[in-house]
């Protein structure tokens, strides 16, 4: 289990060199010039942009991505989800890990009770 949690924490590291943490989302919006035919014509909004959408005190924030961006912002926002798998990977194996721990420790707690372990 040392080995796996050990290689899971190298993977985990490796995705916080270009992790960042949010969702991507896609929006058409229309301008702010009256005159514009997004004004005019629902099907012919701006867009659609890319953005990173975030939380951060409590309120829901958004990152414009210039298209020339896009591909930097998908592998930051695959590394977040990365980060995420491997941190619950990481959780499940302390877990399991407590739970065999917490079950040794109360079979030689039953134990001692009946007197079958000999104390020092």
């Amino acid at each position: 289990m040392m080995r796996r949690h050990e290689q899971l924490v190298k993977r985990l590291l490796q995705a916080t060199e270009q992790m960042v943490q949010g969702g991507l989302s896609e929006t058409s919006r229309r301008c702010g010039n009256p005159n514009c035919i997004c004004r005019r014509d629902p099907k012919r909004l701006h867009g659609p942009h890319l953005y990173i959408t975030y939380r951060m005190d409590g309120k829901s924030r958004s990152l414009y991505v210039p298209p020339e961006h896009a591909k930097t912002a998908r592998r930051a926002q695959q590394a977040w989800a990365a980060f995420w798998k491997i941190g619950c990977s990481l959780a499940a194996l302390n877990r399991e890990q407590l739970r065999r721990q917490w079950h040794q420790e109360k079979k030689t707690r039953t134990a001692v009770q009946r007197g079958s372990v000999p104390r020092d």
